[in-house]
């Protein structure tokens, strides 16, 4: 499985949200959110599986904490190499 593509919502400037999509090949639309951990909701598609991660505060979430949602959902980690352009803001 590759690793989820990136989307991250700006603000005056200021990264405001992070999307990690984590099953491209389907339409994207996200059916059902769910809380999974403080600052981090897990998206579902209509079938149940895990479309996405949503991270409404991205510069207050570390590494780890992205990585081991994602793992939660099915999903490869992330490096701190892909989310570089946000920790140089």
């Amino acid at each position: 499985m590759p690793k989820p593509r990136i989307e991250i919502i700006f603000r005056k400037g200021k990264p405001t949200s992070a999307f990690f999509h984590i099953l491209e090949e389907k339409s994207g639309k996200s059916r059902r959110q769910i809380a999974i951990r403080p600052t981090l909701v897990a998206h579902y598609d209509d079938a149940g599986h895990p479309s996405g991660l949503e991270v409404p505060l991205p510069l207050a979430v570390a590494v780890w904490q992205i990585n081991d949602a994602l793992r939660e959902l099915g999903s490869p980690p992330v490096d701190d190499s892909d989310l570089a352009p946000l920790r140089s803001l």
